[in-house]
């Protein structure tokens, strides 16, 4: 073989090995993106796995086993590719621990370690056939196909289960469930959960203006958190608006419009967040 076909070979396999890394790279890099940043206040930040703190805009990915942190007045609010949406209040810290998502079968698995802050969860398709898993220094816990809120100090953990088929609250061996929209357990560090018992009005007002970031948002949100739970979670309507509260008063003012035209054409039994599996 001459000189000239060795070295054309050479160059060839160099490609081809070249754009097989590549492919590689780029289906890491695909399987690495689990969600979006849908809306942020301030700066709230990022650091991916092997990599540095960055500032989470508008639109930036989220992947697995980042730790999301935020400071005074810094509000994140997360989109997961299940639709399931979480929201970081300020002075709060998380990382997500596991993300396995088949769109296919629409079944898979999150979970994810909260060390400090104040959160709220709505799941997403996930949420239908396995409980989302949430850690604290105090407590885990499982919440499906619905909303909570849940507050976490490295004393004690507040869960409260806003709507959906149940949350539950274990620790030490001892697990609480809770099936009733608005009931709250408290766990302290070291013990065991408490009894389930009716939220106080006070404590949930607070923690949805911290993370609205405005007492009227939260105001509105409670007061449709109050009728749902009056009427017993039994109407799709209140629960409908009850979701257009939560997203509407808590979304910055030059997101509402999207945030209303998603919610007009879902149906609120397959999925309360948005029209769509996974963020474009």
């Amino acid at each position: 073989m001459s000189k000239s076909n060795v070295l054309v070979l050479l160059l060839l396999r160099g490609l081809l090995v070249g754009a097989a890394v590549l492919a590689l790279f780029g289906t890491a890099q695909a399987q690495s993106r689990i969600g979006v940043t849908q809306a942020t206040e301030n700066k709230p930040m990022g650091k991916p796995p092997g990599g540095v703190d960055r500032v989470l805009r508008v639109g930036t990915d989220v992947q697995a086993n980042e730790i999301i942190s935020t400071s005074n007045d810094d509000r994140a609010h997360l989109v997961f590719l299940d639709g399931t949406t979480l929201t970081v209040g300020p002075n709060s810290q998380l990382t997500i621990d596991k993300f396995v998502y088949d769109p296919t079968t629409q079944k898979g698995e999150l979970a994810v370690n909260a060390s400090k802050g104040v959160f709220r969860l709505i799941g997403g398709r996930i949420s239908k056939t396995a409980a989302i898993t949430v850690t604290t220094p105090s407590s885990t816990m499982g919440i499906r196909g619905g909303i909570a809120v849940f507050g976490v100090q490295a004393s004690a953990t507040t869960s409260i289960f806003v709507y959906g088929n149940s949350m539950t609250v274990t620790a030490n061996g001892v697990t609480q469930t809770i099936t009733v929209p608005g009931l709250q357990v408290s766990t302290i560090f070291g013990g065991t959960p408490g009894t389930p018992t009716v939220v106080v009005q006070g404590n949930l007002s607070t923690a949805l203006a911290t993370l609205a970031g405005n007492a009227q948002a939260a105001a509105a949100t409670l007061l449709a958190i109050n009728t749902l739970v009056a009427d017993n979670a039994g109407n799709a309507v209140t629960l409908q608006a009850l979701i257009q509260a939560i997203i509407n008063v808590n979304a910055p003012s030059t997101l509402t419009t999207t945030f209303n035209t998603q919610l007009n054409v879902i149906t609120v039994v397959e999925n309360p967040n948005q029209t769509q599996a996974s963020p474009n």
